[in-house]
């Protein structure tokens, strides 16, 4: 199940919403299910569905996601420009963090883990509790 869910994840970054559908097309054909025909698309007239390979198949899923991939990686001068002042604006705050003596550095790091919740505080709590519990046996 969770594999199945991180699957459908990944995919839905890599590949575009026609290429999976292929690719769901061709998984089912190979358990055997009876796959739904998608929505009529335009095709050549003298290809007609039935004659389509999984192999074929296959090949316009990954043409189709090689164009996706091409196409995120022309983004416009406005996103780049974005994207790098943001990584400079976390390079000048690192090295404010860095800056700091190791003592102060460690408190602010415990600090912000126990404000987001994070599971150093589960797993601190859950060992007190454990703790308290051998101490009232013994007594």
């Amino acid at each position: 199940m969770a594999g199945k869910f991180l699957k459908r994840a990944l995919l839905s970054i890599f590949i575009d919403k026609s290429a999976r559908e292929k690719l769901d097309a061709i998984e089912a054909v190979k358990r055997g299910a009876q796959v739904p025909k998608p929505d009529p698309v335009p095709a050549k007239p003298s290809q007609e569905d039935d004659d389509v390979l999984p192999e074929t198949l296959v090949r316009q899923a990954i043409d189709s996601a090689s164009a996706e991939l091409e196409r995120k990686k022309n983004l416009p001068p406005s996103r780049a420009a974005l994207i790098e002042q943001a990584l400079a604006i976390h390079d000048d705050k690192s090295k404010l963090l860095n800056d700091l003596p190791e003592e102060q550095r460690e408190k602010l790091i415990v600090m912000a883990m126990h404000t987001f919740g994070s599971s150093f505080d589960e797993k601190k709590s859950a060992d007190a509790a454990q703790a308290k519990k051998k101490k009232r046996k013994k007594t």
